[in-house]
């Protein structure tokens, strides 16, 4: 089952969750309301800072095995995007969850999403791709996060939230496929990710954690293990940029998860 989560703080979230209500039937249990194989719960604060949502959700007695945040994107170069997004922080803990924690992600559910909003908004002056890791909150479940942006326009842009709350549902609908896709880490380039947004449109490789350029400083072998270790299925990592001494750690820690 797929959890997905609205922000009640967040205004894109909840105008994805408003479009998610009207192109699908959801049966309403006390807080949660029920489609198929997804679960909707709102939350009443910024989902950031809301650790542990995957356990509330499990106490109720619904069995999640992946969560998706619908949210609002935020950037100051206010670039029209619709992307996708591992969590997690490679150091401080700024914007939620824990320092130095990855939360598992879900590279199979991402790449889909991400083709979906792809093919969804053709036509729109959209940018669609993959973010680099980062923020809260923390949980031990399969996450990503699934986003408009990257101002008030675009959090309020009918046809965009449409496009994700499509996006969402199908994905939920289709959660066993490309079970062969080549799964992969990435490291370097932008906060965007176009080189790795590019590899997996145009390959069947689908990316878990992505760690920018800005974040390499934080990669110990530690945090290589980690991010490793929170992209289930990991087989491989793909650079944008050189990085020697990464390349050797990772070949170890592949080699042996091998």
């Amino acid at each position: 089952m797929i959890a997905i989560i609205i922000s009640e703080e967040d205004e894109a979230s909840v105008n994805i969750g408003k479009e998610l209500m009207k192109i699908a039937e959801w049966r309403r249990e006390g807080d949660f309301y029920i489609h198929e194989n997804m679960v909707m719960y709102h939350i009443p604060d910024m989902h950031l800072y809301h650790n542990n949502v995957d356990e509330e959700i499990r106490k109720e007695g619904y069995e999640i095995d992946a969560v998706v945040f619908a949210s609002k994107h935020s950037s100051k170069s206010h670039i029209k995007s619709l992307t996708v997004h591992p969590i997690g922080n490679f150091g401080k803990a700024l914007y939620g969850g824990k320092d130095e924690e990855l939360v598992p992600s879900h590279p199979l559910l991402m790449k889909y999403a991400l083709s979906l909003l792809h093919r969804k908004a053709d036509g729109m002056e959209y940018q669609v791709s993959y973010e680099a890791t980062h923020h809260g909150p923390y949980l031990k479940t399969p996450t990503f996060f699934i986003e408009t942006g990257s101002t008030k326009e675009e959090w309020n842009n009918k046809r965009a939230c449409r496009v994700i709350a499509e996006a969402i549902l199908e994905t939920g609908k289709n959660k066993d496929i490309m079970n062969d896709a080549e799964i992969a880490i990435g490291i370097g380039g932008g906060h965007y990710a176009p080189r790795f947004t590019d590899i997996a449109m145009k390959r069947n490789v689908a990316f878990g954690h992505i760690a920018a350029k800005y974040a390499v400083e934080f990669l110990s072998e530690k945090m290589l293990k980690k991010m490793v270790a929170s992209t289930p299925g990991c087989s491989k990592a793909y650079y944008h940029g050189a990085f020697p001494e990464l390349e050797e750690f990772l070949s170890k820690i592949l080699g042996m998860n091998g």
